[in-house]
């Protein structure tokens, strides 16, 4: 019996550190879905062509945006020369030569590899609405407010000209603060 029991032990001690290790089916990482941006590259030494994220034969010339051309043998003509494009490699729409694996992912994929590799979602930043609507509202009426009396000033000092006769001296004061107020604008 105590050796049925030792043994039992040692079994199960045996056994417990590899179900301690074994991943749970939830927190198994999920596959990430690559998207690439538009370019070429090479691999296994085939031109293949990039466009809207699907990968076909490169079967014709590709002009690029800055003018370079790529052709199907990996050769590269730009306005500095030629080159040839090695497996691995890729060439953007922009016409830069980069790492295939590094810089032809989408902005999307590399964020969803982020979150994966590291856990992290990026950071959000929530602001407040600094007013309320009821201020909002009561802002505006007071806007509309300083408008009409802007408008009534005019108005009263337009009848307050009609009803006062003025003088030559008045008209003249009148005139150089015309011409002051205009040389200030």
């Amino acid at each position: 019996m105590l050796r049925l029991f030792l043994f039992l032990f040692f079994l199960t001690s045996a056994v417990t550190p590899v179900w301690a290790q074994t991943p749970a089916a939830s927190t198994a990482k999920q596959p990430v879905k690559t998207a690439l941006k538009d370019g070429a590259f090479r691999r296994k030494g085939t031109m293949m062509r990039i466009q809207g994220g699907k990968v076909t034969p490169l079967t014709a010339p590709l002009k690029l945006a800055n003018g370079t051309t790529v052709y199907t043998d990996g050769r590269i003509v730009s306005k500095n020369g030629t080159q040839r494009l090695t497996n691995g490699r890729a060439i953007n729409m922009q016409g830069d030569v980069v790492g295939f694996n590094d810089d032809m992912l989408s902005a999307a994929t590399i964020q969803q590899l982020d979150e994966q590799v590291t856990g992290y979602k990026g950071t959000t930043v929530v602001m407040p609405n600094a007013l309320s609507a009821e201020t909002l509202k009561a802002l505006a009426r007071v806007e509309r407010k300083a408008t009409l009396v802007q408008q009534l000033t005019e108005k009263l000092a337009e009848r307050a000209a009609q009803a006062v006769p003025v003088s030559e001296e008045a008209t003249r004061i009148n005139a150089e603060l015309n011409t002051l107020d205009k040389q200030l604008q």
